[in-house]
């Protein structure tokens, strides 16, 4: 009776996944035995006072004979499954937790992590010889917006730079040997924007959460700043922003270890809100007919949701118009490692486009010369950067019409003869540049 009273829930924030709904019967399905077990995983996921009892079960586990406490530790992680349904609209239920567990399954480029006192770090930290790919994308578009937009490269370290103890400091200088790279890579009036070279003076400030893949807005508001040295703009100071906070933000990098220390140290999330009037919509993946209302910050966004109170999450094409009547216009590309650090770019732009490279089928090129853009900055995540799937997708944003939809580039590789006629390292890679950047 209580499946009835009771409406069925989309998602388990706990879980960071989408729960089952009744199915649809078909004769068909019922025969295969289909519709039988769709009903079992419904009654399964829709079960009253099932949080409660997941919650206690990973309690009586974690109690499991003798417990020693534990500073620190390694623990590996499954990848969740990804959830990709077809549209992308800012106020369709369904996309929205796509776009929620996009961001989740994100934090699973690394499958192994390191909890210190109750905080989470990533153990990647980038590799070195994949910025080239990331820096050659880059230089593709300054050559071809030459005299008309500025390129920027504004990509953070990972968390794994910031670990707190000194026998992890390698973490920190691997980070930067990867960034740095971009800046070797970078060519044709690319502007490399030294995020980590800022985050590095400010240690004494928490840049990324302890249960939650993301950065702050400290860890981004630095990032700002680096970027405001290179685009020749001062600073908007912290303490003349609205600052608000929330609590208790039990994030993705709990929810992917599930750790008792972890669950006892829920973060605060601080958020900054620039003194600037705006008007914020956001389009469907391609389109511009139909533009939605959505917000700059979200104030509605709490709990395993609360990153989202910066831009109200990732949508495929945001547009904010500001109060700051100077002319000036940029884009974003991003995903949501760029979402914190883009709110405070609405202090010096008349009009900023935020695109979520992940979603978008918008074609790049087209919009900024549509729109007049003066700065089109690249803010990704440094597990996009380093990824040849992500490139690819970035690049084709603006070379192949916006049709970004294709299988990641790296799988196709593994498929490929591409390797067979390379003579040595230094040839596979020029072959794989080819794959990456076909020509136009």
């Amino acid at each position: 009776m209580s499946y009835i009273i009771i409406p069925s829930k989309q998602i388990s924030e706990n879980e960071k996944r989408k729960l089952t709904q009744f199915p649809a019967w078909s004769f068909d399905s019922y025969l295969k035995g289909i519709w039988i077990d769709s009903v079992d995983k419904f009654v399964n996921d829709q079960a009253p006072f099932r949080l409660q009892s997941v919650a206690f079960a990973s309690t009586l586990n974690y109690y499991k004979g003798f417990h020693f406490p534990e500073k620190e530790k390694i623990v590996s992680v499954k990848k969740p499954n990804k959830l990709q349904p077809k549209n992308n609209s800012a106020n369709d239920t369904t996309s929205a937790v796509r776009r929620y567990l996009d961001d989740f399954t994100e934090t699973a480029a690394s499958s192994n992590f390191l909890i210190i006192n109750g905080s989470v770090f990533t153990l990647n930290s980038g590799v070195p010889s994949m910025s080239k790919y990331f820096a050659d994308m880059l230089n593709k578009y300054a050559r071809e917006l030459k005299n008309e937009t500025r390129v920027f490269s504004c990509v953070p370290p990972l968390s794994s730079a910031f670990i707190p103890v000194k026998k992890y400091e390698f973490y920190n200088k691997k980070n930067q040997e990867t960034l740095l790279a971009i800046r070797a890579g970078l060519s044709d009036g690319s502007i490399f924007c030294d995020v980590l070279g800022e985050l590095n003076k400010h240690t004494d400030k928490k840049l990324f959460f302890s249960t939650d893949h993301h950065w702050t807005a400290y860890g981004a508001y630095y990032a700002y700043i680096a970027f405001c040295k290179q685009a020749g703009f001062e600073p908007v100071p912290l303490e003349s922003m609205t600052k608000k906070t929330k609590y208790n933000f039990l994030g993705t990098l709990y929810e992917l270890t599930r750790d008792k220390s972890v669950e006892k140290n829920p973060d605060t999330l601080d958020y900054f809100i620039p003194k600037v009037e705006t008007y914020a919509v956001t389009y469907k993946e391609g389109d511009l007919s139909y533009p939605y209302k959505t917000d700059v910050f979200c104030e509605r966004c709490y709990g395993g949701y609360s990153y989202s109170t910066f831009l109200c999450g990732d949508l495929a094409l945001i547009k904010i118009k500001t109060n700051v009547k100077n002319g000036k216009k940029a884009m974003v590309i991003k995903n949501s490692m760029g979402n914190a650090f883009s709110v405070f770019l609405i202090s010096h732009y008349e009009e900023l486009y935020i695109i979520d490279y992940r979603y978008s089928e918008h074609n790049l090129l087209n919009l900024i010369r549509d729109n007049q853009i003066n700065d089109l900055i690249f803010a990704p995540s440094l597990y996009a950067a380093n990824a040849y799937g992500t490139i690819q997708r970035m690049y084709n944003l603006g070379f192949n019409n916006g049709l970004v939809r294709q299988a990641s580039l790296k799988a196709r590789l593994e498929k490929d003869s591409i390797f067979k006629n390379a003579q040595n390292y230094k040839d596979s890679l020029e072959l794989i540049d080819k794959k990456l950047f076909p020509d136009e």
